[in-house]
């Protein structure tokens, strides 16, 4: 079956669960091959903190495979220069070259008073969360200059990427850099005609609402609870192949080849929305 990515390569980091795999998935159904990037190591930072892991990398390259597409597993961490570069160039010597890129990877730990977050935490963050958009844009951006026609950047920040989060003061200030980063590199890329548009999810039901859960010795319920009646349409964690998904390909389509530098919001209201009026009113 045709699709608007037809002959087109993607490089996804975060890939092997939630928002990449879905993104990788829908992709591959539209004809595009895909370079799935993840850690796979099952843990980082202190107290641990579940990443993906092999089997989930694997798993979605079989997603990949039964959608119809073409994929390839690349196993690295966002914040090691080496293995980023090495693993984009494993994808450009598959595929002969790179022409979008989802830069998706992130983790969000334990929450914290910002004046009791350890260093390695919040090492940890700012080098998952921010550090490795950079060195994943790094790479790929010579990759994407060398081909031609309409080539496209996202770089997944958060709603914590545009409002404050308590507690989460590491996750927040990578989260905002990240919208920094790629609206400088939207100017830097524009004469490439490299489009670049920042992506923020609102709350999304991902293994990463699992991770988090386990990490602050919450349950799942707990987690998906904190985000009851905080959007306009009642939604709560969405899932990416209904929200996110469809806005990536969006952005990357040439349906988007006017839209550059742009923060695209998907959260079903949750940052538009205001207090009511008994609020404040104070009732």
């Amino acid at each position: 079956m045709s699709g608007r990515f037809d002959g087109k390569v993607v490089f996804i980091t975060g890939a092997a669960r939630g928002q990449g795999r879905s993104h990788a998935v829908a992709l591959a159904r539209e004809g595009a091959k895909v370079a799935l990037l993840d850690i796979a190591t099952g843990e980082v930072g202190h107290p641990p903190y579940r990443v993906a892991s092999r089997d989930d990398l694997d798993t979605t390259l079989k997603l990949v495979e039964q959608a119809g597409g073409e994929g390839l597993a690349l196993q690295a961490d966002v914040r090691d220069e080496e293995q980023v570069r090495d693993a984009v160039a494993a994808a450009v010597e598959a595929y002969g070259g790179i022409d979008h890129l989802i830069s998706n990877a992130g983790m969000l730990a334990v929450f914290q008073q910002s004046w009791n977050i350890p260093k390695v935490d919040w090492d940890a963050s700012i080098g998952v969360n921010l550090t490795g958009h950079w060195l994943t844009c790094k790479y790929v951006i010579p990759r994407m200059i060398e081909r031609g026609g309409n080539r496209a950047i996202v770089l997944v920040s958060s709603g914590a990427g545009i409002q404050a989060l308590p507690y989460a003061s590491d996750y927040c200030a990578a989260k905002y850099g990240v919208v920094g980063l790629g609206k400088t590199l939207a100017n830097e890329l524009g004469p490439y005609r490299i489009r670049v548009n920042i992506l923020v999810p609102g709350a999304q039901d991902t293994p990463m609402i699992d991770s988090c859960a386990e990490a602050n010795g919450f349950t799942r319920d707990q987690m998906l609870g904190q985000f009851e009646d905080t959007d306009l349409l009642g939604v709560g964690a969405m899932r990416p192949e209904e929200a996110t998904t469809p806005a990536v390909l969006w952005l990357l389509s040439d349906d988007a080849k006017f839209v550059n530098g742009a923060v695209q919001v998907v959260d079903a209201g949750l940052d538009a929305k205001v207090v009511s009026g008994d609020q404040l009113a104070g009732g």
